[in-house]
């Protein structure tokens, strides 16, 4: 089931527009039936699968219907998710079934660091590619298709390390705030694909190119600064001065909220000290 959801994600990435290059192989893959055929198997086979486990499983009704929800909507998840499974376990490639929590989150980490700078590593020839290139990129059907296929692997890599994070860590909402730029690179395709598909319903054609061109500019800086972290990360040095640079801004910021309420502090025990007119003497 990992490889059908890694399939299914990986066929999402390939009609997504990541850029500049590859609309034409995207207008022939949503234009072709077997590639809408696979599509709709893949995800019968995961919905099959999640109807199967609701009886194994062993916790509640709810939680189960729950969790088939979740796949069925958005089958990439069943990487991590299953209704067969109880919530707060995580299937962790080569290992299965662990207990999601801090030790898991670190582990994970760990196993996906080195693939995932690799996979980074990918976006320089890639951008290197569409900058050289430009608007003359199509005009070259093979450089074209391979810098799709290239994109297209770097969103389904970073999509995939984010759902398998998400569903470690127990923090989630921090986890998304602290990488906040993988999730624009992971939404800004799905953003454009939407938008070019009413701007074509509507025939808003020229409006359409520019919401991709503007969004291909942001996904290309957002690689950028994605890079630019990780490869600091592999630098201990460097990035241990990051970390240090925002404890002293967080210090900084603590030490001004207890002055704040050290300010306050006298003003509120007078109020809370001053007898009321129902207690004072006749």
């Amino acid at each position: 089931m990992l490889a059908i959801a890694l399939a299914h994600l990986g066929a999402i990435g390939l009609v997504l527009p990541h850029g500049d290059s590859g609309e034409a192989f995207r207008e022939w893959l949503l234009g072709d039936t077997i590639f809408r055929v696979v599509i709709v198997v893949l995800w019968v086979v995961v919905l099959v699968e999640g109807v199967v486990g609701l009886f194994s499983a062993k916790d509640a009704w709810s939680a189960r219907l729950r969790r088939l929800l979740l796949t069925t909507l958005i089958p990439p998840l069943r990487m991590t998710t299953a209704t067969s499974t109880p919530s707060g376990w995580l299937w962790l490639p080569g290992v299965g079934w662990r207990r999601t929590g801090q030790a898991t989150s670190e582990k994970l980490e760990s196993r996906l660091t080195l693939p995932m700078v690799f996979l980074t590593l990918l976006v320089l020839p890639v951008l290197g590619a569409e900058l050289a290139c430009g608007e003359a990129l199509e005009s070259r059907p093979q450089l074209a298709l391979a810098v799709h296929l290239g994109t297209c692997l770097i969103w389904t890599g970073f999509t995939a390390e984010f759902i398998w994070m998400v569903s470690a860590t127990p923090q989630k909402l921090a986890y998304c705030m602290r990488n906040w730029i993988n999730l624009v690179i992971i939404l800004l395709p799905l953003v454009a694909f939407l938008r070019v598909l009413n701007a074509f319903r509507f025939a808003r054609l020229l409006r359409a190119y520019r919401l991709r061109t503007l969004q291909s500019r942001v996904w290309r800086l957002a690689l950028l600064f994605n890079l630019i972290e990780r490869l600091q990360e592999r630098n201990p040095a460097k990035y241990c001065a990051g970390l240090e640079k925002k404890i002293g801004e967080l210090e900084a910021e603590v030490a001004r909220l207890k002055n704040k309420l050290a300010k306050h502090r006298p003003v509120t025990e007078e109020v809370a000290t001053t007898p009321q007119a129902s207690d004072s003497p006749k």
